[in-house]
């Protein structure tokens, strides 16, 4: 099997054909326009995104954890938890496994208020994804997911990005001339 050639190039890395740039510009323009869509409610885009991660995960979660689920920085997701705890919606207990930790978990008012707010997201995106065919959609979805997968991966370490990164390099048969 032949190696595939490496897509980008030094000189041919435009910020305009960067699948990250463009991934990470789309989530922050998503978040912005969703904002916007939000502001009309009694809860923030960004509070209902907690509520709804803690509602679909029941049980109890460390704010480190929720932190890094919904890619928040520790300081912000603290007012956000304040603010959402201050209102009834989620409560902060000692963790059954360690009594030093606080867990989070959603309150039946805080899972009734995420669900009374998803409609708000879903004309959000049917109006998004309206200029694309149902198969586009699937298709985007599913390289999304799998993009995901693959940075997932890389994340935890299972495809290191250099041998500089503290591993070392496999050992590779030697390649045939071209």
């Amino acid at each position: 099997m032949s190696k595939r050639k490496p897509y980008y190039t030094l000189a041919s890395l435009k910020a305009d054909s960067s699948v990250g740039y463009l991934v990470k510009r789309c989530g922050v323009l998503m978040t912005q326009v969703a904002e916007q869509r939000f502001a009309s409610l009694s809860i923030s885009f960004t509070q209902w995104l907690v509520l709804t991660w803690l509602n679909a995960h029941e049980g109890h979660i460390s704010a480190t954890r929720l932190s890094t689920q919904i890619g928040h920085d520790m300081g912000a997701l603290t007012r956000v938890i304040d603010e959402l705890e201050r209102r009834g919606y989620v409560k902060r207990e000692r963790s059954r496994r360690d009594r030093r930790a606080v867990e989070i978990a959603i309150t039946a008012a805080g899972a009734q208020q995420a669900q009374s707010a998803r409609r708000v997201l879903v004309e959000l995106l049917n109006q998004l994804v309206a200029p694309f065919s149902d198969q586009e959609v699937d298709t985007l979805i599913l390289l999304l997911r799998r993009l995901m997968l693959h940075l997932q991966e890389a994340a935890a370490g299972a495809a290191p990005a250099s041998p500089r990164a503290g591993t070392r390099p496999r050992k590779t048969k030697p390649q045939a001339a071209r």
